[in-house]
């Protein structure tokens, strides 16, 4: 049965409409996320971006293999540059005894052609569960929701969140970014009100774990003693304040079909609407779902108020990820966390 999901109304917000960037909507949609889905703001990150809409294994799994950045929101344009699999090869390589027991383990489990989608070492690294199990999980045993964002009484406020940031976040309304399309089409749209409505087929938030390739003892082992590194230094390039593992995802948030009707209560000219329609710049906030490698498709109505909407659809059967299950990397060796039991697991591995 599908459940009515309504705006936020526990501390929601009624604040003044009229800042021209999109942080404050942003930070609104972040929250509306995490209240109508029963997400932790201790944990949940917010993915836009077309590439995110997966139906081949290697594409989705090159995501949960992203290093996240410390963002509550990230606008994916290709896939994560920083990865767990590359970082995980850079420990194998500064490890000083490769003679441990540990260490021939994690080597032969890594250099298995197995573990790879391909059978190519370093490239598409297979993550648990499997493509065909996501599938089920989400459109057999997934949820049903209908969610309502209103930009001028959303909680912005990320002040208690993970991340206390959105700075990795898409920051134009007509584009990803402030001058797609038009930077005064963009400023307009984010200095007046704007609603989306959202209907998920089916949706769940489910964990993901490293492969074959990954061995946990080794990883640990390795996190816990520096003195296993070939220096200092190595260990701090990883694990330090300043380090590329700091996190890792361990959640996906994956829809498999939805509707997302957005609306700029903007005052638009004609020909201000025929240049967003027509503009191959043109992808709208909040996802940036759009795009010619896009399967979702988008139609424009110019209203007869002057505002503009936009229905952005994707059919059941391709999954979108709308969001991963961040964890300090601490915690996912460690265990124990401040996240609620039942919304994050506290390990990776």
């Amino acid at each position: 049965m599908a459940t009515n999901l309504a705006k936020p109304s526990n501390g929601a917000l009624t604040k003044e409409v009229g800042e021209a960037n999109m942080i404050s909507p942003t930070n609104g949609m972040y929250n509306t996320l995490c209240q109508s889905l029963n997400l932790s703001d201790k944990s949940f990150q917010m993915i836009q971006g077309v590439l995110p809409v997966q139906n081949l294994a290697q594409e989705l799994y090159n995501y949960f293999d992203g290093i996240p950045p410390k963002s509550v929101g990230v606008l994916y344009e290709g896939n994560p540059l920083n990865n767990l699999s590359g970082n995980y090869a850079t420990m194998l390589s500064k490890t000083e005894d490769t003679n441990t027991f540990l260490y021939k383990i994690a080597m032969s489990n890594y250099t298995n052609s197995n573990n790879w989608i391909g059978g190519n070492m370093g490239t598409n690294p297979i993550y648990t569960p499997s493509l065909e199990e996501l599938m089920t999980l989400v459109d057999v045993k997934g949820s049903t929701a209908d969610i309502h964002f209103d930009s001028s009484t959303s909680n912005d406020n990320i002040e208690n969140s993970w991340a206390q940031s959105n700075g990795s976040s898409g920051v134009g309304f007509w584009g990803k970014k402030s001058n797609s399309v038009s930077k005064s089409l963009n400023e307009k749209a984010s200095a007046s009100r704007i609603t989306v409505d959202m209907h998920f087929h089916k949706y769940a938030f489910l964990p993901v774990r490293a492969g074959g390739w990954f061995f946990s003892g080794y990883f640990t082992d390795m996190y816990k003693n520096p003195d296993q590194f070939q220096s200092k230094e190595d260990w701090n390039n990883l694990f330090g304040p300043s380090g590329t593992l700091q996190r890792v995802n361990n959640q996906a948030l994956l829809v498999s079909g939805y509707t997302i009707e957005v609306k700029s209560w903007a005052t638009y000219s004609q020909s201000d609407y025929e240049e967003i329609q027509k503009s191959t710049e043109t992808n709208v906030w909040p996802f940036y779902t759009s795009g010619s490698s896009s399967k979702a498709t988008s139609s424009y109505k110019f209203n007869d108020d002057k505002s503009i909407s936009v229905r952005i659809t994707s059919e059941k059967g391709n999954l979108q990820i709308f969001g991963m299950g961040v964890i300090p990397t601490d915690r996912a060796v460690t265990g124990g966390s401040d996240n609620h039991i039942l919304k994050a697991p506290s390990r990776l591995i």
